[in-house]
């Protein structure tokens, strides 16, 4: 937006400079030019009438090679009444156009003085023709040729310095448009610093409303009311998903010991159902942890904190080595020691659902990889596995909350693991992605903003199962 205001405010004024100086300079053009044009007929009737107070022969001598001598840039013509040229002086400048013209009408008693326009560009050669006269006896006429190369040449250099005067006015404007600019849009952008705050999850963080203008002042209201009735919704979905798993799981803990209790009273037919009823009695408790988990996830990130990554890697990976080392998974780590940021013991939930994810679908003597890494904005953690991966329309619906794709026969979940996983990065300002792993399998890829690079220290693979 600063630089949109930038690019009016000095298109504007190149516009209006423009609109003041190009008719400026022609103006003085037209100045310089006439000036000289009426300084050269000056002095042509000066000349002349020196002439035409002595009209004998050779009297014109003295006076014409005077003019010329103070004048040695310019020449004189003389012709006498019949038209013809008695004095050329010493130059050949030849003025364009019809100059013969010029001498009948001064033979025939006007003068001829040029005031067109085409003088000021062209730089030709000025012919200013008077006549010679003595009372109403017609003598000749005098004409003085004078080169405008010089004229021309100032009007260039005041072209120029006009010119140079815009370039430094627009410079100037930009200079004051460019704290202008960003006063006018301060209001903006602290708007938009706070909407920004709001969107990474920061509920707690609210719009200035007693700065800018009116219109600034009404969105920002606007937007501190909306991010009251998000953050009333979020609480009241978090407060519900809470309190009906805390209010089940007392009936749910009672009604798996009474029917565990009929383990010694059910007969042998009604083994096979029991079995089941507490298999779905468990699968019930799981649940209910993990939507307490879904609902803990979806808290502020305002309070997150920088996490040594690689150490977190480790650790998760060592609690998972046994589990590994019965599906005969080998189990590694590798990458860079980084930083990120993350709610509070959030990435160990993330790693877990992960982990769970790649070792139900990883093959006996398979292989799961798990490589740290860092850009500089993003600190990336990718779990690789060789299972048989997901179809892209399945990596989409991954992350929703109770989606199950196809499932090995002995693997049991609620479809809310990656729906948690995700809840919980997003919480914290990150991301989580789904990609396909060459020639086979899933990269589950979760994304933490960086804090800053760890001292350095040599990076190592770390192999947890063989």
């Amino acid at each position: 937006m600063r630089r949109r205001l930038l690019v009016t405010y000095l298109t504007l004024t190149a516009v209006l400079l423009t609109v003041l100086e190009v008719p400026l300079c022609f103006n003085l053009a037209m100045n310089e030019f006439h000036h000289a044009v009426f300084e050269r007929t000056d002095e042509a009737e000066v000349l002349a009438a020196r002439i035409s107070a002595d009209p004998a022969a050779l009297s014109w001598r003295q006076p014409v090679s005077a003019y010329e001598a103070s004048h040695p840039e310019a020449t004189v013509w003389l012709f006498d009444s019949s038209g013809r040229r008695i004095h050329t002086g010493d130059k050949e400048l030849h003025p364009a156009g019809a100059w013969q013209g010029s001498v009948d009408r001064a033979l025939a008693g006007e003068r001829t003085a040029p005031l067109d326009y085409s003088f000021t560009t062209t730089g030709e050669p000025l012919l200013v023709v008077v006549p010679l006269a003595r009372g109403s006896e017609g003598l000749g006429a005098v004409a003085v040729v004078a080169p405008m190369g010089s004229l021309r040449d100032r009007m260039a250099a005041q072209a120029a310095l006009l010119l140079g005067i815009a370039v430094a006015g627009l410079a100037a404007s930009a200079l004051a448009a460019i704290p202008l600019a960003r006063w006018s849009v301060l209001p903006v952008l602290r708007l938009h610093a706070a909407v920004r705050q709001i969107t990474k999850g920061r509920y707690g963080v609210r719009a200035a409303t007693d700065d800018g203008p009116a219109e600034v002042r009404e969105l920002a209201q606007g937007v501190n009311e909306m991010t009251q009735r998000l953050v009333a919704l979020l609480e009241a979905q978090r407060g519900f998903v809470a309190n009906v798993s805390h209010q089940m799981r007392n009936p749910l803990a009672a009604l798996s010991l009474r029917v565990q209790a009929l383990e010694t009273v059910v007969p042998a037919d009604g083994r096979h159902a029991l079995t089941l009823a507490l298999e779905e009695t468990a699968r019930l408790g799981r649940i209910l942890d993990e939507l307490l988990q879904l609902a803990q996830g979806t808290e502020s990130a305002s309070g997150t904190i920088a996490v040594s990554v690689r150490d977190v890697v480790e650790q998760r990976a060592r609690a998972w080595s046994q589990a590994a080392e019965e599906k005969d998974v080998t189990l590694a780590v590798t990458g860079d020691r980084v930083v990120g940021r993350a709610l509070p013991g959030a990435l160990d939930q993330v790693l877990d659902v992960l982990l769970d994810n790649a070792l139900g679908f990883s093959p006996a003597e398979g292989r799961i990889v798990i490589r740290t890494s860092s850009d500089g904005e993003w600190v990336r953690i990718a779990v690789e596995d060789e299972g048989p991966g997901l179809p892209a329309r399945d990596r989409e619906n991954a992350p929703h909350r109770f989606w199950r794709g196809a499932q090995p026969a002995d693997r049991e979940g609620s479809g809310l693991g990656l729906a948690i996983a995700t809840a919980l990065l997003e919480a914290g300002g990150g991301r989580l992605t789904l990609t396909d792993a060459v020639p086979h399998g899933l990269i589950a890829c979760a994304d933490l903003p960086a804090e800053r690079a760890l001292p350095q220290v040599p990076s190592a693979a770390s192999r947890f199962t063989a």
